[in-house]
């Protein structure tokens, strides 16, 4: 069983938490969940929508087609008429002869509730339509709004009791499993690295990273997370600094034009050798570009954070579980080797909702390498052979840390030998990084082949999915991009190699040109979409032909 439907109206109608809702009651009988929400930059009006896709098996990304469409307005038909088999409409708000109406305003004036909460009647509807015991779209409710949510039931039970009287039903679903869990990426990152032992979160608000934010301030007691928003993107990384310089676990949230500001800051941690994590969600660009919409433009940007040469540490997640993991082992990493780290992600991610499957027992808080000698003769940036000095934190310890270069305590020097022996000190915790990431995932690999497709961020699922349907194709998921696994590349026995990812210029192409030595086709999408399991798999045909 797959199936799709649509949600469609403007901006204030209730559209990302409607198709949640729709979502929660599919996940609740053991299937599996995929929401793509897209949305404008607007507080009110537009053209806002959620693609609901719904299976018994694992699904990594939405299709184009739908066999259903529910409009709260009456311009949101049009755009998605090519693709759909039948269309839902409010009725008493607008008129459309080609499709089937249902009276939803009508029936929120009826029981005393605003216009928008008609989306209930809508899911309501949904429930008859697709078998679904109206009973369980009532728990939800409860669950989400307590005694508040008797005008969604009310509401829900009204849609469900006219389409049982008015409408055709679709297929009847059964119960497909277990519960389970429905997340977003920057949410199930965000647990990662609290399983890591994250303790500070600071972020100034910036889409697709700001449901991180807000995530982690609704559950900080709960977690035992303090969350910061500082008045801007510069005093966030300062601030995850002083975090680190304390002892304290710290991670920051940003997108691409937030991240630019950030760049001092890297450069500091890079040479203080303070810990911090980044969250850097990417969205349409340059400038303000497209800022609520689909982009993986940043990995060079990335992957050169901060001037001058120290340790970056870059990995970027696939799917909702990959987030989860990748949150705590870079977390850990930086911790260990000192160094700021980069958990890379993008829109379509970052805010898309999808059932998971995640082992949580799979990430642990880490051991720190502590300094146990005399604290009266502390060396912050002590020589070590592998270049990683034990830690020491105030007040049980007189730290120094310094922007500039200096010798073992922290105070600044500009003499030739020793600021040659520091900066070695520094690079040398490449090779144990680069030894401790051949232990991980450092790529993922799915199918059989030698026609190979690579990719990496969230294109990876949509990869997955439409190269099954095309068979004899292996994807390879790039999980770590710094340092890059040229010595998992090197193993792929390769006939015709072939990159997606949704950039012009081909970053990753270039990387495994670069790295690998392999010449690779581009199949490139820089609309501010993601590609469609149905668009993929026609572009995957011509490219391996």
């Amino acid at each position: 069983m797959d199936f799709s439907f649509i949600i469609s109206g403007m901006a204030g109608d209730g559209i990302k938490s409607t198709s949640m809702v729709a979502g929660k009651m599919f996940s609740r009988l053991g299937y599996y969940v995929f929401i793509d929400n897209e949305y404008q930059s607007l507080i009110r009006g537009g053209h806002n929508f959620s693609i609901v896709r719904v299976s018994d098996k694992k699904i990594w990304g939405h299709r184009r087609r739908s066999e259903l469409l529910i409009a709260l307005q009456d311009y949101t038909i049009s755009p998605h008429n090519e693709y759909v088999d039948r269309v839902i409409f409010d009725s008493s708000g607008f008129d459309y002869p080609e499709g089937e109406g249902i009276p939803m305003t009508a029936f929120a004036k009826e029981v005393g509730a605003p216009t928008g909460f008609r989306n209930a009647a809508a899911i309501g509807a949904l429930c008859y339509m697709y078998g679904v015991d109206i009973g369980n779209l009532n728990k939800i409710y409860k669950d989400a709004f307590g005694d508040k949510a008797e005008k969604d039931i009310l509401l829900a039970e009204k849609g469900y009791k006219y389409a049982s009287e008015n409408l055709k039903q679709m297929e009847k679903v059964q119960r497909a499993g277990n519960p389970k869990p429905i997340l977003d990426g920057n949410q199930a990152s965000g647990l990662g690295a609290v399983k890591a032992g994250l303790k500070d979160y600071y972020a100034y608000p910036m889409t697709p990273a700001s449901s991180l934010l807000h995530f982690l301030a609704s559950m900080k007691r709960k977690l035992g997370v303090t969350v910061v928003q500082p008045e801007n993107e510069i005093s966030v990384a300062i601030m995850a600094i002083g975090s680190a310089f304390i002892g304290r676990r710290a991670m920051i949230g940003t997108s691409g034009g937030g991240f630019a500001l950030m760049h001092e800051a890297i450069s500091l941690a890079g040479m203080a050798e303070m810990p911090i994590l980044c969250l850097e969600s990417q969205r349409g660009a340059p400038s303000t570009g497209l800022p609520t919409y689909n982009a993986q433009e940043d990995l060079k940007f990335v992957l050169h954070a901060g001037h001058g040469e120290f340790p970056r540490i870059v990995a970027s997640p696939g799917d909702t579980e990959d987030a989860y993991y990748l949150g705590g082992e870079l977390l850990n990493l930086s911790w260990k080797y000192q160094s700021p780290a980069i958990l890379l992600t993008d829109r379509y991610l970052s805010e898309n909702l999808a059932t998971c499957d995640i082992d949580v027992d799979r990430v642990t808080e880490e051991p720190l390498p502590l300094y146990s000698g005399d604290n009266s003769d502390y060396r912050r940036y002590s020589m070590t052979e592998s270049g990683v000095s034990p830690l020491a934190f105030p007040p049980d310890a007189m730290v120094n840390a310094t922007g500039n270069e200096h010798d073992e305590y922290g105070f600044t020097i500009d003499t030739e030998k020793e600021s040659t022996e520091m900066y070695a000190k520094r690079m040398r915790k490449e090779e144990g990084i680069r030894e401790d990431v051949k232990k991980m995932d450092a790529v993922r690999v799915f199918g059989n082949g030698t026609n190979v497709l690579f990719t990496w961020g969230s294109t990876t699922g949509v990869a997955v999915e439409a190269a099954s349907e095309i068979g004899d194709i292996k994807v390879v998921q790039i999980r770590y991009l710094s340092p890059f696994p040229d010595w998992e590349i090197e193993k792929l026995e390769i006939d015709k190699a072939v990159t997606v990812e949704c950039n012009y210029t081909g970053q990753l192409r270039s990387l495994l040109k670069e790295h690998g030595r392999i010449n690779s086709k581009l199949i490139g999408n820089w609309g501010g979409r993601q590609f469609s399991i149905e668009q993929l798999a026609e572009k995957l045909k011509e490219a391996f032909e």
